[in-house]
């Protein structure tokens, strides 16, 4: 599309916009449209106001079709949940496809049409298209097609016509009950210009390379609209084979200049990886600290986004975001013939180290602090605390020694060893019994005990399996003893989150929850079982729990009070343990929803920093009384 500059419009060169042609859709690009403009509306239906107010209710798209706009696709607020992975199937959203009709160009009434024409003007000039607003209930030029569509709920339509590849696609409506003011005006125009980038370069990028559609999907439900990209490049870094993305934004909710690299690709053990996001504010602070963020147990890094952009934008450190071997493809063997497996013990002796060293190699002179969420917690802790161990029984001798670089931990809802907040595995008869027989036939008998589909090739498994296999069990046990409850946890537990909507919970499971290694499940289930209270190592040797009498690092443990998953006496007995600078807090939120609720992260976040400031202080000051003892 050719761009008109001022001089045009000056010497009246410019056509009028009601004369200009809406050519169809190419076939190409149409035809990974269909697979992907289902997105446009989960990501419309998830916006937000800064104060977390949901923005819409509902959102449809009506896209160019020929010489005609047609709603094709739509989305819900409140019944995000049910859409997860079968939108398509779902009845309501058929019945309401069912019922939309066509409007031709060549319809007066067709509004869409002069939309579309206003914003190819403006995109000539360089300019997004406006945002339209419209009153649902007094707009006399809405067409009958979509008014016959319209619920008592929906009243106000907004609107940001869709351009990929210089040409428009259509047009994307949020729609709502109540009526905008004027400053939700100015944030929404905002965001949504951002959503109107990142659909424009996404999609004509995918098309290009003929790309995977489910990854523009994901790419654009999980995108940032509360900043906004000034640049994007593909930059060569030392080490690594594939370029990184790296993304200059302006962020509205911290007005902070960032960047965002990911990713940095970490070669580990057995062919496998860590993958590293990177994010590094405008303005960072001058403590010489790098903090780490690590995610939990079925989980991917971007659970810790939250974290790790207040811990960035607002406290001006630079931070990694980790995802451990089998997170991500670029974390597996190369060689797809490999079985994919693993234990916590990789997590802990190889993956970690492995990152800790490319930081510290990277970033001569910073110190480390890593905070991580559930498992991502156990990590450092228990590294730390049997680093001595690790290295006298498993000789892995050049692993980076953590006690001079980690300068502090801050685990959040992470246990010391797995209990429970259900009956099921608090029955003191299956402890008893189990403490007298080896991990491997405890493994045995666990999986002969339940009717599940586990079989030799099965290595991962999702959460949802997870919690069948659970279920299973409990019913298993139930033959034998009449003690074992009727209540056992379940995914509601697992997210742990009262406040949470149903987008979010749709970005938990499509973006957040991930498959994970049964030979790590087999030691969480151990440890649940293990009469001592005890988390150990896969072949039973380390008892990652009694090392923790040898952590000389600071701790800083969050406790949330009403977690099923880790309830707070799994967590309070660390601070029994004589540890320098330690510290607890209490929240009153769940097991995700510790790390998912803004205004707990921003407490705990804001704690954390307060916190590393007094052990700055404190080394300081312990420093001086050296050197007065000295003189």
């Amino acid at each position: 599309m050719a761009k008109f500059n001022n001089t045009d419009i000056r010497n009246g060169l410019m056509v009028d916009k009601d004369d200009l042609y809406i050519f169809p859709i190419s076939d190409s690009v149409y035809t990974f449209l269909e697979k992907v403009w289902s997105s446009f509306c989960n990501k419309m239906v998830g916006l937000v106001f800064p104060n977390q107010e949901n923005i819409f209710d509902h959102s449809v798209f009506e896209v160019i079709k020929g010489h005609e706009t047609q709603i094709v696709a739509s989305s819900t607020h409140f019944k995000m949940k049910e859409m997860i992975g079968n939108q398509k199937n779902n009845k309501d959203f058929q019945d309401f496809i069912s019922k939309t009709k066509p409007i031709p160009f060549s319809d007066e009434r067709n509004e869409s049409l002069k939309i579309l024409q206003k914003a190819i003007d403006r995109y000539s000039h360089m300019q997004r298209p406006e945002v339209e607003i419209i009153n649902l209930r007094t707009d006399e030029k809405l067409h009958p097609n979509l008014k016959s569509l319209l619920t008592e709920t929906m009243r106000y339509a907004v609107g940001i016509p869709l351009i990929v590849k210089e040409n428009p696609i259509g047009v994307l409506w949020g729609i709502r009950r109540k009526k905008l003011t004027e400053e939700q005006i100015r944030d929404l125009t905002t965001q949504l210009h951002t959503l109107f980038d990142v659909i424009e370069y996404i999609i004509a990028l995918e098309v290009d390379r003929k790309g995977d559609p489910y990854f523009a999907r994901k790419n654009i439900e999980k995108s940032d609209t509360t900043s906004t990209i000034h640049h994007l490049l593909y930059t060569l870094q030392p080490g690594q084979r594939d370029p990184v993305t790296s993304i200059i934004a302006h962020s509205h909710s911290y007005n902070m200049m960032y960047r965002l690299d990911a990713s940095y690709i970490v070669p580990t053990t057995n062919g496998y990886s860590v993958s590293l996001k990177h994010f590094a504010p405008e303005h960072m602070n001058d403590r010489k600290k790098i903090i780490l963020t690590i995610p939990g147990f079925f989980c991917r890094r971007s659970v810790m986004d939250k974290v790790s952009k207040e811990m960035s934008l607002r406290y001006g450190y630079r931070v990694f975001s980790m995802d451990m071997r089998g997170r991500s493809r670029y974390t597996l063997p190369s060689n797809p013939s490999e079985k994919y497996s693993w234990t916590m013990d990789d997590y802990i002796q190889d993956d970690f180290p492995a990152v800790l060293q490319w930081i510290v190699d990277n970033y001569p002179g910073h110190e480390i602090v890593v905070m991580g969420h559930s498992m991502g917690g156990m990590i450092p802790r228990f590294y730390t605390s049997a680093f001595e161990r690790i290295r006298s029984m498993t000789g892995k001798q050049d692993r980076i020694n953590p006690k001079k670089f980690i300068s502090g931990i801050v685990s959040i809802t992470s246990p010391n060893y797995i209990d429970l907040d259900s009956p099921l595995f608090g029955l003191e008869m299956l402890k008893n019994g189990f403490k007298f027989l080896s991990n491997r036939m405890v493994y045995d008998m666990l999986f002969n005990l339940v009717s599940f589909p586990m079989k030799n090739t099965l290595t991962t498994i999702d959460l949802n399996s997870f919690f069948k296999f659970i279920l299973n069990l409990h019913s298993s046990l139930r033959q034998f003893s009449f003690q074992v409850s009727t209540k056992i946890v379940n995914l509601n537990d697992f997210v742990g989150y009262k406040q949470i909507t149903p987008p979010e919970w749709y970005f938990l499971v499509e973006d957040v929850f991930c498959e994970e290694s049964v030979k790590v499940i087999l030691q969480f289930i151990r440890s649940q079982l293990s009469h001592e209270n005890g988390f150990y190592s896969y072949d039973g040797m380390i008892n990652y729990t009694s090392e923790m009498q040898n952590i000389d690092i600071p701790v800083f443990s969050v406790v949330g009070t009403v977690d099923r998953i880790v309830p707070a006496s799994c967590i309070k007995d660390v601070m029994k343990l004589p540890i320098p600078h330690k510290k607890i807090s209490e929240y009153e939120q769940g097991h995700l929803g510790i790390v998912f609720h803004q205004e707990t992260v921003e407490s705990i976040c804001r704690e954390a920093h307060d916190w590393i400031a007094e052990i700055d202080e404190a080394k300081k000051n312990a420093s001086g009384e050296k050197i007065t003892a000295s003189i």
